[in-house]
């Protein structure tokens, strides 16, 4: 049996299975496809991480340290797992690196850890909500872009400071009109446009903000800080309904959010500066190829993976020896996706029979 273990994606979770392997003594190789370890918090740069409030490099930082400065583990950038033979304990994997369009790579390792993570949805898709027609509607990761690179608010049509923001909730999730592919909850953006919304208010005292919902979904102790202190401390407004459609009105060029309140159970037009669409999230294709190339078992509905059905844990995927962690699996928030990394690790570790020095 191979003592390495391949681990798939340079996202959270692939990171954090990678430096525990890695403290254990294993030999690892760690491939992500893109040229940046990180993942969609790194990439996409994320100003602040729930439910911590902590900025990308304070959370993921020292996991990139510890796994580019540790002999133990090889990382391959631009690099994409293309092809596995073999059986359980003795895979044999053919990676391809994207910038050398090298693809004769191959390496023998007794386990494999998928964590190859999401991609949030395209909201053009959403043709309504006026995203790629009207400079002003954003999505809530260039509105994170704006904090994290340009340290302002502004109206992209003018440079201006809006007025009024309007927050988009569960765009591209739970959403029947797009199929049973997108019915499922994103889990982070209710938390997150609180938390957004509230940072706007904080340091934008003059711009009023408004939320607009289904209903609000601030999982365990999620729920005070980015549900309630946003309202009661800085004056969020939530408003319960679905958007029918943003427009434009060339007369005092501001956009108009078309909804029905479904409190006072009437339609609705509101003047707004800037709307923030709050995006779901979908398997990475990089999931979808993978689940492939290995024959993991997927949800028939959402694409993602889904764990042994004989296993208790969810860490275990259908096929003996390559475990699963992060997001995905589905949609899942950082922190836990670093500790379902460590939980693969460990899962990893038994099964290739490593012998280790705690």
């Amino acid at each position: 049996m191979a003592k390495s273990v391949l681990v798939v994606g340079g996202g959270p979770a692939g990171l954090s299975a990678a430096r525990a392997l890695g403290r254990l003594g294993i030999k690892t190789i760690l491939v992500e496809k893109t040229g940046t370890l990180g993942g969609n918090p790194i990439q996409n740069h994320y100003h602040t991480l729930i439910p911590r409030k902590l900025k990308p490099s304070q959370v993921l930082g020292p996991y990139i340290k510890d796994v580019e400065s540790d002999p133990n583990i090889t990382v391959k950038l631009n690099t994409e797992l293309e092809a596995c033979e073999g059986e359980p304990g003795n895979y044999r994997v053919r990676l391809s690196n994207r910038v050398r369009l090298s693809n004769g790579e191959t390496h023998e390792v007794g386990a494999i850890v998928v964590a190859t993570g999401f991609q949030h949805f395209d909201p053009r898709r959403k043709g309504e909500l006026g995203y790629g027609i009207f400079p002003d509607v954003i999505t809530n990761l260039e509105l994170e872009r704006m904090f994290s690179q340009e340290g302002k608010l502004y109206r992209p049509s003018n440079g201006q400071l809006p007025k009024r923001v309007a927050f988009v909730f569960c765009v591209g999730s739970r959403d029947r009109q797009l199929g049973v592919t997108n019915v499922h909850c994103c889990r982070y953006g209710c938390a997150l446009s609180g938390l957004q919304g509230s940072e706007i208010r904080e340091h934008y005292p003059d711009v009023d903000v408004f939320c607009y919902y289904m209903d609000v979904r601030t999982y365990g102790t999620w729920e005070y800080p980015f549900y309630w202190a946003p309202q009661e401390k800085y004056g969020v407004r939530y408003v319960r309904g679905r958007i029918a459609e943003i427009t434009y009105s060339p007369a005092d060029g501001r956009l108009r959010v078309k909804h029905e309140d479904t409190i006072v159970q009437r339609p609705s037009e509101v003047p707004m500066d800037l709307v923030v669409l709050v995006l779901g999230m979908e398997p990475a294709e990089g999931t979808k190829k993978v689940a492939k190339i290995l024959g993991l078992a997927q949800d028939p509905d959402s694409q993602f993976l889904i764990p042994s059905e004989e296993s208790g844990s969810n860490i275990v995927s259908n096929k003996p020896g390559i475990f699963i962690a992060g997001a995905c699996k589905g949609p899942i928030d950082i922190e836990s996706s670093l500790s379902e990394g460590e939980a693969a690790a460990a899962e990893a570790a038994a099964f290739i029979g490593a012998k280790v020095t705690v």
